[in-house]
């Protein structure tokens, strides 16, 4: 059942209060310490830690560390972000309908 763009509007705007752009990822790191086990024995790897992957303002991959405690918040942004895109295709369609209307309905002359 098609939805009317407004109370399409209406969820991209409630969804945008929390979305977030990226992918949630599980890395097993080494660290820094070079006495660190890790760095002979793989096994000994440290993780696995949650990170948010995006794109920034300048179109460069960056991370952003996310604590445990809040990877449930951060996997709903996610979902947010992923449900606005949905959205945003299922109001072009609706767009896409209206021009059409508006282009066929014109006088031709």
């Amino acid at each position: 059942m098609a939805r009317s763009a407004s109370k399409l509007l209406q969820q991209l705007q409630d969804l945008g209060q929390h979305a977030l752009q990226g992918n949630l990822v599980e890395v097993i790191l080494r660290c820094g310490t070079r006495s660190c086990g890790c760095h002979q024995d793989p096994s000994r790897r440290h993780g696995p830690h949650l990170y948010l992957k995006f794109r920034d303002a300048n179109k460069r991959s960056t991370s952003l560390y996310i604590p445990r405690s809040h990877e449930r918040e951060v996997r709903e942004a996610v979902a947010a972000w992923s449900r606005m895109w949905e959205i945003m295709l299922e109001l072009g369609h609706h767009n896409r309908q209206a021009l059409s209307k508006r282009l066929h309905s014109r006088p031709r002359g």
